[in-house]
């Protein structure tokens, strides 16, 4: 038995020494690609508050419920959401299609929760005569994308970095 042992010893210089290593190195591997990765989809400037703006265009719109102006407003805010995704992908180079974990996907249920609640307030200052204040919906949906957008940004990069 003791020959055993001492011939895993001789002449291999601790495997698991090496085993240790290897690991600390793919460790160090993965987080400086998650690192890299977080820095690359990077959400630009511009971006929040364009997203702003076609969230607001369309939570604002009942204030012209009947007429073809919504339709217009709603459809070209669409666009708007469209192109800009595909702006933001061009610059990346990535197509993000889910958060990265627990806080990011909080962040944004909320966000979509709130946006939600505001159309239908919308559409109720439209129904019941009250369309003046439609504006002020739509301003908080403007507020609750933007700020909201980079909450999740800083959510979405902390957690991207630290692997959730």
């Amino acid at each position: 038995m003791v020959s055993n042992m001492e011939s895993h010893y001789e002449g291999s210089r601790y495997p698991a020494d090496d085993r240790n290593r290897d690991a600390r190195e793919a460790l160090g591997a993965l987080q400086s690609d998650r690192s890299a990765l977080a820095d690359r989809v990077a959400t630009p400037g511009w971006y929040y508050p364009l997203l702003a703006l076609a969230t607001a265009a369309i939570v604002g719109s009942p204030i012209g419920t009947g007429t073809i102006w919504q339709s217009l407003l709603v459809t070209f805010a669409c666009v708007g959401i469209v192109f800009l995704a595909l702006a933001y992908q061009k610059k990346t180079g990535v197509t993000i299609t889910h958060t990265a974990g627990p806080r990011s996907l909080t962040v944004a249920i909320v966000m979509g929760v709130v946006i939600v609640l505001l159309l239908g307030v919308s559409f109720a200052l439209a129904a019941t005569g009250n369309g003046v204040w439609i504006i002020a919906s739509a301003l908080a949906a403007f507020l609750v994308m933007w700020l909201g957008g980079r909450a999740y940004d800083r959510a979405f990069d902390r957690e991207l970095r630290r692997g959730r």
